[in-house]
């Protein structure tokens, strides 16, 4: 006979487990959650169950995708863009729509005229006080 000695298991392995025990959830957390079946009903019940309810959720999803309103439809609420590119050239052709954007954006306020300038063509008003100070 093999005479085996026994280590006593290590101590941080007994705190993970310890751990793990305190946190998890307890038996009527799991059947609220239909995780597990109800103690006083079978399993066979809990089941079936189950699978009355995946039915539904499965018959609603499809009434969702029948009823669903065109293509047409989504671009007139703005959902969807009009667009003759493939859908695989979509993402890019908004990307570099984007971009043609902002460089007209930015263009436009490297070109706009100074607050002097505004002041000069009497566009933006100022008051007397500070005409002295202001070199035309």
């Amino acid at each position: 006979m093999v005479n085996v000695e026994l280590q006593p298991p290590c101590f941080c392995c007994l705190t993970v487990l310890q751990l793990c025990l305190q946190q998890r959830r307890s038996r009527e957390q799991l059947v609220e959650q239909g995780i597990m079946p109800p103690l006083k009903s079978p399993a066979a019940f809990h089941e079936q169950i189950r699978h009355l309810e995946r039915a539904r959720t499965g018959n609603f999803l499809k009434h969702k995708l029948c009823s669903r309103p065109e293509r047409s439809e989504l671009v007139r609420m703005h959902i969807l863009q009009e667009t003759q590119a493939e859908p695989s050239l979509q993402a890019t052709q908004m990307k570099l729509k984007r971009a043609r954007l902002a460089d007209d954006l930015n263009e436009k306020i490297a070109k706009r005229p100074g607050p002097l300038e505004l002041v000069e063509k009497k566009i933006l008003p100022v008051d007397s006080q500070y005409i002295p100070s202001i070199h035309f």
